[in-house]
């Protein structure tokens, strides 16, 4: 989100976020074809367009937030199909719950949510509250390829939703014994002492015969299967590209300049000291003293008993002084001058002018290639817009990516298979452009379709086609041999490396010392003290904590190291359970934690009664066409 300044009077921004509702644009949130539904919760349809959409964000935002694509299996595995779908579904249930409870919000209160929603707001002045940047507001639409009007049609239902979800929001008070136990089990700790079994301790594991090896095979076929590969032509337009064709000379840049002067321009401030007297008399009577020599402007702060930020008005240009008279006679005193007393429309004050700072307009040579680079973006802008309605009615006529490619005199690659994790046939990596965004795009579309171009930001734009399809399939075991028989004996190590381990417990268990345990193997013994469920940085992986926790005290017990090949062995020495303070920081948190938690149960029961009452639908094909197929909801 953008940093940058803007200029933000709360009153001018509400007028004109109000008004952006009946002209920003007639865009819908949701592009795309098609009549199918994927889900319906009573007479509340989801479209396959709306899942799509739903589906593209989420996997673009993990992208972003790993660098890597996100294929469809690896979206299936953890569920993302499920969890996008089911949030579509609880968001038609409570909107349809919403309509029959009669609750909505105006334009002008969802202009004002929008306002104060931080999402929208950043900080211009280090140590001030952030406020509302128009300007980061448009780029999240545009970041997230939205309409202004769909954005408030959208968002006008969130919180519409929020306003029942609001009633589930705290799931009451949390009973004392239940926080003293949760407290307990979370802030316990263990130590234990341990030491690291290597794989290497259990040599060569051979070679597999040809019976096992075809039994592994056969038990893990779909291991060794080859990617689905797809061969895509692509046209990319970068912002370098752009650039060219924003033709700016001279000329231009000296009449945006004049055009623009003001922004370009520092008015003249001043350090202004005021002292304020109830009535007109007494300011008068101040400044006689002043003007006689009785005392001075600083004197009578002291003498009033003022405080520094009592009189500091601060560093203003003219138009930052609400009272005019105050502000003339700001303005029309010397450095370091005393005003006669002036009565304003609220107060009556003398006031001393410490500083003054002249006005200031920057040489035309010194914002020259500031004033250009803003003259570059601009009719990029417009050279990406005509740009862009060009190659979209070209390819809505039928014309191929590499006959608009020619026609416009822009470049064309190809690439002829690419599986998900942009590899070729061999195994070797792909150069495709914006392969993060472009990947998740090309395995969701379908033969035939029209998919919408890829907005790589600074990575340019990108429109591709599908050009053919070559499904995965079972490799033979001739075909697949060295790799099943690199896993087979990599699992091989494993096994035998967990059998070693689990013969190292007995032994203990029956009343070896771990410390006898380990000399015998020349290995190096070392403690692991303080260890907590959830503690982050401790000197064992997460994985063993887990272990350590189920195992019972002076037990022994082993778990995977840290780099998935080596193995922990330990023994767990004793335990510390302190005692919980009702008050203490961490304990409310938890409560808190805990009363959300109910109350998000609540709601997920609620929104399962609404369904089960109102009837829940789900269009399995329509959901396998969107996600790549199999996701089995």
């Amino acid at each position: 989100m953008s940093k940058g300044p803007a200029k933000v009077v709360t009153g001018v921004v509400m007028a004109l976020l109000i008004g952006s509702f009946a002209l920003w644009g007639i865009e819908d949130v949701f592009r795309g074809g098609g009549s199918s539904n994927v889900a319906s919760v009573g007479n509340t349809e989801i479209s396959s367009e709306a899942y799509m959409e739903a589906y593209r964000q989420r996997t673009a935002a993990i992208t972003r937030q790993t660098g890597k694509g996100i294929t469809p299996e690896i979206a299936r595995a953890f569920g993302l199909d499920k969890q996008v779908l089911n949030a579509l579904l609880a968001d038609a249930t409570l909107d349809n719950r919403t309509v029959k409870y009669g609750l909505g919000l105006d334009q002008q209160k969802t202009v004002q949510a929008v306002v104060n929603d931080p999402n929208f707001q950043v900080s211009r002045t280090p140590g001030q509250p952030p406020v509302f940047d128009p300007v980061a507001f448009r780029q999240l639409l545009q970041e997230n390829g939205l309409s202004e009007q769909g954005f408030f049609n959208r968002q006008r239902q969130v919180y519409v939703r929020g306003q029942l979800d609001q009633a589930f929001a705290e799931g009451g008070p949390v009973p004392v014994a239940l926080q003293q136990a949760v407290a307990r089990y979370s802030q316990e700790k263990r130590n234990i002492s341990y030491f690291v079994l290597p794989q290497s301790s259990v040599g060569d594991v051979g070679q597999p015969d040809q019976k096992a090896l075809q039994s592994y095979y056969d038990e893990n076929k779909g291991s060794f299967r080859t990617p689905e590969l797809r061969g895509l032509t692509y046209l990319l337009v970068t912002p370098a590209d752009l650039a060219k064709q924003a033709n700016v000379t001279d000329a231009d840049l000296k009449a945006a300049y004049d055009s623009r002067i003001a922004s370009y321009s520092k008015p003249e401030t001043r350090a202004i000291e005021q002292i304020s007297f109830p009535t007109p008399a007494e300011a008068k009577a101040a400044s006689d003293r002043i003007g006689s020599g009785q005392t001075t402007f600083d004197a009578l702060v002291t003498e009033r008993k003022l405080k520094p930020e009592d009189v500091d008005l601060g560093t203003l240009a003219k138009t930052q002084i609400s009272d005019p008279k105050i502000a003339d006679a700001a303005f029309s005193l010397k450095e370091g001058a005393t005003s006669a007393p002036i009565q304003g429309a609220l107060t009556n004050v003398i006031l001393k002018v410490t500083k003054v700072e002249p006005a200031n307009v920057a040489a035309f040579d010194s914002v020259k290639e500031e004033i250009r680079q803003a003259l570059v973006a601009e009719r990029s802008g417009e050279v990406l817009r005509k740009l862009r309605d060009e190659i979209d009615d070209e390819r809505m006529g039928g014309t191929s990516l590499k006959d608009i490619g020619a026609k416009l005199k822009l470049p064309v690659a190809s690439a002829a298979g690419i599986d998900r994790q942009g590899r070729d046939q061999a195994g070797k990596p792909v150069d495709v452009p914006l392969q993060a965004q472009v990947l998740p795009a090309l395995f969701s579309t379908e033969q035939g379709s029209d998919p919408e171009a890829i907005d790589g930001r600074e990575g340019g734009l990108m429109w591709f086609s599908l050009d053919n399809v070559v499904p995965s399939r079972d490799r033979s075991l001739d075909e697949a041999k060295s790799d099943v028989i690199a896993a087979w004996a990599a699992d091989q190590r494993v096994q035998r490396l967990k059998d070693k381990a689990d013969d190292l417990v007995k032994q203990m268990n029956g009343g070896k010392a771990l410390e006898d345990v380990a000399k015998g193997l020349n290995l190096q013994v070392m403690p692991a003290w303080n260890l907590v469920r959830n503690g982050e940085n401790q000197p064992v992986p997460p994985a063993t904590v887990s272990v350590v926790f189920a195992t019972p005290l002076k037990g022994f017990a082993s778990s995977l190291a840290a780099n998935g090949t080596d193995r922990i062995v330990l023994h767990v020495e004793d335990n510390v359970i302190p005692d919980v303070d009702l008050k203490a920081p961490e304990t409310v948190a938890q409560a808190k934690h805990i009363s959300q938690g109910v109350g998000e149960d609540l709601m997920s029961e609620y929104v399962r009664k609404v369904q089960a009452d109102l009837g829940t639908t789900i269009n399995q094909t329509a959901v396998d066409r969107v996600v790549g197929g199999g996701s089995g909801l």
